[in-house]
């Protein structure tokens, strides 16, 4: 059985140095970090599917959460030529075919197949909410022609009793094309998110959670954009900042930056459940051995298992992304981010946050 260890964060925050502490141990596997596996927490993806067919089952719901599963997994999965037009504008570009060996959109649909009891022709009308403008409208012209018959759809019944069950099958049944055999762990990128990671960690069998966590102020000062970075802080972005990648974390304006850190660290687990790991940047840089006992203690690692200390994370060298903020150019921006987000500084012992 493989079992997943999901790292995640809320952007820049550091989470690839656990990743690479991760690629250090045997029995390992662990992707490039731009490669984060969208279908679980995606809107329409599994997560949002266990609602529909587990949390809060009803038929229109469920009915619909179906649909919108096989529609998610036909865009994530896609894998057109070049040439095919009509295939890349079908396309999300996260090309799953691709990556899984080309059993990706089969192994999904396997999954969700499983969970369906029935399905049946009837006229639905919650399909129309979500129809084309010029497909609804034919609807209603054939209804209205007479061809009543025409205009009904696929209507499923699913039941999700064992839905925990076929989705951790199925992740093992998919990860099994691209992990070498012998793999003990499988290396997830905020594929459980850090928000609420026990729903995920229910639904897989012996997995775990990381959630790395930094201080807001370096958060923000290594994650500007192109277009308000000052050219005396360019030296202080992250290396993988190309101006575009990090846009998300509403940096080009220090009050919108502030808003949304606030909110995304509100709903940050803060819960108790031992599958669960919170660790701050600053403390795997300055602190490396004691966090470094902490992720063996979760995952149940021998030391031997780590074969290959500081060959991917140099706690020495990632000292130096510890406090940038103290060099930014716009200090007043920080005073601002320091006062309304005081809570989640990280102060180094014998220190004072400012």
């Amino acid at each position: 059985m493989l079992r997943f260890v999901d790292v995640s964060g809320v952007g820049n925050s550091g989470k690839s140095a656990a990743s690479d502490i991760l690629r250090e141990f045997d029995g390992f596997w662990v992707p490039p970090f731009f490669f984060e596996f969208d279908l679980l927490r995606g809107p329409g993806g599994l997560l949002e599917l266990k609602t529909h067919l587990v949390d809060d089952w009803s038929p229109v719901r469920s009915n619909q959460a179906v649909h919108e599963f096989r529609h998610v997994v036909r865009v994530m999965g896609r894998d057109p030529a070049p040439w095919n037009v009509a295939g890349i504008a079908r396309s999300s570009s996260q090309r799953y075919d691709r990556q899984f060996n080309g059993k990706f959109i089969a192994l999904a649909n396997e999954f969700v197949d499983a969970l369906v009891v029935s399905r049946y022709q009837a006229y639905w009308p919650y399909d129309y909410i979500f129809e084309a403008p010029w497909h609804r409208l034919w609807r209603k012209a054939k209804w209205h022609a007479g061809l009543r018959f025409s205009t009904m759809s696929e209507v499923v019944v699913a039941d999700g009793r064992r839905f925990d069950e076929a989705a951790q099958r199925f992740m093992e049944r998919l990860f099994g094309e691209i992990v070498p055999a012998g793999t003990r762990w499988t290396a997830l990128n905020n594929a459980f998110e850090p928000f609420n990671p026990v729903r995920s960690l229910d639904t897989f069998a012996g997995s775990r959670a990381i959630i790395v966590v930094r201080d807001p102020r370096d958060v923000y000062a290594s994650g500007k954009t192109a277009r308000s970075v000052a050219a005396e802080d360019r030296a202080i972005q992250a290396k993988e900042n190309d101006g575009i990648n990090k846009s998300f974390l509403a940096s080009d304006d220090v009050r919108q930056f502030v808003a949304r850190y606030k909110v995304y660290l509100d709903h940050t687990y803060r819960g108790s459940d031992a599958r669960v790991l919170t660790l701050r940047f600053e403390e795997l840089c300055l602190d490396y051995q004691a966090q470094l006992a902490r992720i063996r203690s979760l995952l149940e690692l021998d030391p031997k298992q780590h074969a290959r200390p500081r060959a991917h994370f140099q706690p020495d060298r990632s000292r130096e992304n510890v406090g940038v903020w103290r060099r930014y150019s716009r200090q007043d921006e920080i005073d601002y981010i320091a006062e309304h987000l005081r809570e989640y500084l990280w102060v180094e012992s014998g220190t004072i946050a400012r």
